[in-house]
């Protein structure tokens, strides 16, 4: 176990990570529940994919089976799906996998996949044998087993029930019927800001998203003829 967490640090603290975007180590969840809601968030997960630290990070957690169980609860909440394709139908969706062609984020990756403490720490967290055996323990873990079991809670199906009428899921369906919902989405294609900060600073238009000064006429000098 010391040894899988001093490789995991090390893969963390790689220099291909500083290089990675710029999302910041607390950004990253801190628990399996933490990280259902992430992936299922369509704004935000394709950050583990823009950043090497955060990828290791999510294999890691995916990885463990306390991430199932988690998962499993999580199906049975009509609330995360509602959330889940808000998320998708968000503006800010394009922004986060557009964010993928920055070149910044492709020479993390290209570091990243030379560098022996990557690869080291790769490899640890898919084949460590302790994970191995919690995986094969996990049929018999009594909080698998009643969260499968919470599949037949009558308030469970209560909530299915009534989850058509909730705002939210009325909000969702109409937002298409929203013309400006589709200004919102031609607006993040158009911002530069979309694909990250170093293809930002190459393709951003000066002045962009600052009104355009007025034309001030030029006075006529004194003495020059004027033109009939």
């Amino acid at each position: 176990m010391k040894l899988r967490n001093i490789l995991i640090t090390l893969a963390l603290t790689t220099p291909a990570a500083a290089l990675a975007a710029d999302a910041p180590t607390s950004d990253i969840p801190q628990n399996t529940d933490a990280w259902v809601r992430y992936m299922a968030d369509f704004t935000r997960n394709a950050e583990m994919m823009a950043d090497p630290k955060k990828f290791m990070a999510a294999l890691n957690a995916v990885s463990e089976p306390t991430f199932a169980t988690s998962a499993l609860a999580a199906m049975m909440d009509p609330a995360l799906y509602t959330q889940s394709v808000s998320s998708l139908m968000d503006p800010r969706a394009y922004g986060n996998f557009a964010r993928a062609m920055d070149p910044a984020v492709i020479a993390a990756w290209s570091q990243a996949l030379v560098d022996p403490q990557f690869i080291a720490a790769l490899q640890t967290v898919l084949t460590d044998p302790n994970k191995l055996m919690r995986w094969m323990m996990l049929p018999m873990d009594p909080k698998l087993l009643g969260t499968a079991m919470n599949a037949l809670n009558p308030n469970v199906l209560a909530r299915w029930a009534t989850a058509p009428a909730s705002p939210q899921v009325t909000s969702m369906a109409t937002a298409p019927m929203n013309p400006n919902w589709y200004g919102a989405w031609m607006g993040g294609m158009a911002n530069p800001q979309s694909y990250g900060p170093t293809m930002n600073s190459l393709i951003r238009v000066p002045a962009y998203g600052t009104p355009m000064p007025m034309m001030v006429p030029m006075p006529i000098m004194p003495g020059a003829p004027v033109v009939k």
